[in-house]
């Protein structure tokens, strides 16, 4: 059940609003009951026998976050990390057998030559996103930053159903507290119009511009990886670049619909998605790409690598490009490397993951360099140069060229149909788009990448658009304004309203053209 589909527009989020409104006249407890039940209906719809995975994580997670939390309280610090590590192995046990035990099986048998026979394993809907949650959960309980909750309260933050699929990866401290506002279960028009502008305009991104780009996209790259040794250039840029701005937009608005609908029963949720091809380096691109998983990835992989290694190299007096080297660039490395493979299991994965930690470790020692020669120049006492305009597009191409290379790794069905494409975009397969390829690039695909790209250029994103209702919890820490004059803000005038159902007539008139999915559902 799509968000973007009749069924969810039309069926489940208005008796899901009703009932959760309805039911909430009678407390805080009886509307956290109905909602989570609710949510583990929307989880069951996809797949029946998977919800008791997602029941076992929330007992789990629960059961052993309120013993660490009471450990903690009373000073039991080695039974508190026992615990943790404990914790933290199963949920990564549990990811690890079903998201990666048929790749590892399969290459240990190309390895080795053996036969092990696994039978194929269904990624359970989600999983890749709510075992962060619960992670994250069980951390912030040691470090006392998660209190002590009730299991219902608990239920419902794990398993609220616009954040369940694909995030945003929220945190404890910033949904829990929001179900004991005394505003909770209360049927506000603010919020029910906000969250209906969001989601409206989230809906636009995925089902106008996403899905109609992915009609194109989705023939022209199969034809390319059936033909891989006549990949040229036009062809593969042309893939590379729409395939971008489809998943940018389809993610995107993704995005905008889980605040939307989150915004619809009361809860405000963290922002995941801020403008990433706006950015002038990759560093800044995975800040504004999915930034509840680079928050988490930082905040739980990053730093626990960084101190032992930080140890390391301070213990030997490191310093220089060599304490860099072991303090920044390794666990950089490591870090995004993760983040990659955490996508999916498959070499195209492992490719795109190699890459952006190679960007980002690239991109970290420039940075270092130019604060190390600031630093020689204000010893120096003479003027440092600062980062021209001509510098910094130059930036922003080289950003964009890196971000297409990654992703058509991360689109390649197989690693070797990453590689076709890669080599049509370096020219190896001839410059000019010919035969069945030209024929599927029509006017009409350029000139939506080209309405696409300039969106993403110039006009104000969801976040910029909405600004004055707070659309997120964190909305303040991304107040930037947009790029250009072109600063709209959304009021809730007959002007806004109308904007709004004019956007939804022509998306709800279009959803049933082919058979979109979220992309970030398949992780």
């Amino acid at each position: 059940m799509l968000f973007s589909s009749y069924q969810f527009i039309f069926g489940f989020l208005p008796l899901a609003l009703i009932a959760f409104y309805s039911v909430a006249r009678f407390g805080r407890i009886p509307a956290m009951v109905t909602l989570a039940v609710l949510s583990l209906g929307f989880y069951t719809y996809w797949r029946p026998q998977d919800l008791w995975i997602l029941l076992f994580t929330i007992t789990f997670n629960y059961l052993v976050g309120g013993q660490i939390q009471r450990d903690r309280a009373a000073g039991r610090d080695a039974r508190r990390r026992w615990l943790l590590y404990f914790g933290v192995s199963v949920d990564l046990g549990m990811l690890i057998y079903f998201k990666y035990t048929n790749f590892i099986v399969e290459n240990l048998n190309l390895a080795t030559g053996g036969d092990w026979n696994v039978a194929r394993i269904i990624l359970p809907l989600g999983i890749s996103f709510f075992t962060f949650q619960k992670i994250a959960y069980l951390v912030d309980s040691s470090r006392g930053e998660a209190r002590k909750t009730g299991f219902i309260e608990f239920g419902l933050f794990a398993s609220f159903f616009p954040q369940l699929i694909a995030g945003p990866i929220s945190h404890y401290r910033e949904v829990i507290p929001q179900f004991h506002n005394r505003l909770f279960g209360r049927p506000e028009a603010r919020n029910m119009l906000v969250g209906l502008a969001i989601f409206a305009f989230g809906l636009g991104k995925k089902v106008i511009i996403a899905d109609s780009i992915a009609l194109f996209h989705n023939p022209l790259y199969a034809a390319a990886v059936a033909a891989p040794g006549s990949i040229d250039l036009v062809t593969g840029w042309t893939i590379a670049v729409s395939y971008t701005l489809q998943l940018y937009f389809d993610f995107s608005g993704y995005s905008d619909m889980a605040i939307g609908l989150a915004r619809m029963f009361g809860i405000r949720l963290p922002l995941n998605f801020h403008s990433p091809l706006r950015a002038a380096s990759i560093i800044d691109y995975w800040r504004r790409w999915h930034m509840t998983l680079q928050r988490f990835i930082v905040t739980y992989v990053f730093t626990p690598l960084s101190l032992p290694l930080n140890r390391f190299a301070i213990g030997r007096d490191m310093t220089g490009w060599t304490g860099f080297f072991f303090m920044v660039a390794v666990p950089s490395f490591l870090t995004f490397f993760i983040m990659g493979v955490w996508h999916g299991a498959g070499w195209g994965f492992v490719v795109y993951g190699l890459l952006n930690a190679f960007y980002v470790s690239v991109n970290e020692a420039w940075r270092e360099r130019r604060k190390r020669r600031r630093r020689q120049a204000r010893k120096e006492k003479r003027a440092f140069a600062e980062i021209g305009v001509a510098e910094r597009i130059f930036y922003h191409v080289l950003t964009l060229a890196c971000v297409f290379l990654g992703n058509m790794f991360f689109r390649a069905e197989s690693l070797a149909d990453g590689i076709a494409v890669f080599k049509g975009m370096a020219g190896l397969g001839g410059i000019a788009a010919t035969g069945a390829f030209a024929a599927k690039m029509p006017p009409i695909l350029y000139a939506m990448m080209l309405v696409a790209a300039i969106i993403v250029a110039v006009m104000p994103n969801t976040q910029q658009i909405m600004t004055r209702f707070r659309p997120a919890v964190n909305w303040r820490l991304w107040k930037d304004e947009a790029p250009a004059a072109i600063m709209w803000r959304w009021r809730p005038t007959a002007a806004g309203i109308a904007y709004i159902a004019v956007l939804l007539f022509f998306s709800v008139a279009i959803i049933e053209r082919g058979q979109a999915v979220f992309l970030y559902f398949n992780f």
